[in-house]
């Protein structure tokens, strides 16, 4: 699932091919969100709207959220809108989908995607907030590349990160190497909870409110189902529950 290039750089070298652990699968499905949220290129564009993409995502995405139903009932179902969205739509109309929902600043922009804007407790606090993530990142070996032009809080980096941990978490297992394992499970449950998973839910209420008939609101509503279907599988705090979806 990989029609272009990361925007972060990390130490850990990974590839998607020939994965056989659940960790290495669920690590490709956060690198398809990271693509799919990047700006579309035509490439990208053609892609998405292959149907035979759409299988193979929704293979490995009904394995990950099925172990909720009320997350299953709601993300495939999005999921799928998405895709077929995607399908109906030109380049030049799927272009101005994205920007209308992430970059454009008139009159205000529904959904921005930088995830200090959500988490900071004020406007005051989002540098603190945006080191914070970076410092996050750097602790656990990997960071931004000199060549990426965008901040850390980025929605594409911060699922970047979750994707190269998975791959982490994957290399572990293949080794048996227990306390890694530990390790990188605990530093994934640590990120979702005090940064992705605040701002991907918030996010995806805004876009299901506030642009409903948007293919990346879609996106946003399965990026928030399988959020939190991982989180489960981490073993979920008692304030992270499906029912706190919008229905």
């Amino acid at each position: 699932m990989d029609p272009s290039a990361n925007a972060s750089k990390s130490p850990d070298t990974a590839q998607v091919a020939g994965v056989r652990t659940r960790s290495g699968k669920r690590g490709q499905l956060y690198h398809f969100f990271e693509l799919a949220f990047a700006h579309p290129g035509e490439g990208g564009h053609d892609y998405f709207r292959m149907e035979s993409t759409e299988q193979e995502f929704q293979q490995a995405y009904a394995t990950e959220v099925q172990t909720d139903s009320k997350l299953a009932d709601k993300g495939i179902p999005a999921a799928g809108k998405f895709f077929s969205g995607l399908r109906g739509m030109s380049y030049e109309e799927v272009e101005g989908a994205y920007i209308s929902l992430f970059t454009n600043n008139y009159p205000h922009l529904p959904c921005p995607p930088y995830g200090s804007l959500f988490t900071a407790i004020d406007s005051e606090k989002r540098l603190e907030e945006m080191l914070a993530i970076k410092e996050f990142y750097q602790s656990h070996d990997m960071d931004i590349a000199e060549s990426y032009d965008d901040l850390p809080d980025h929605l594409c980096v911060e699922l970047e990160f979750l994707h190269m941990l998975s791959f982490r978490e994957s290399e572990a297992e293949e080794a048996q190497d227990l306390e890694l394992i530990r390790g990188v499970r605990a530093a994934e449950a640590e990120f979702l909870d005090r940064f992705l998973l605040p701002f991907a839910t918030r996010l995806a209420d805004l876009a299901v409110g506030a642009v409903p008939n948007n293919p990346y609101s879609d996106l946003l509503e399965a990026a928030r189902c399988f959020l939190l279907a991982h989180r489960i599988e981490l073993g979920k705090p008692a304030a992270l529950t499906s029912g706190n979806m919008r229905s």
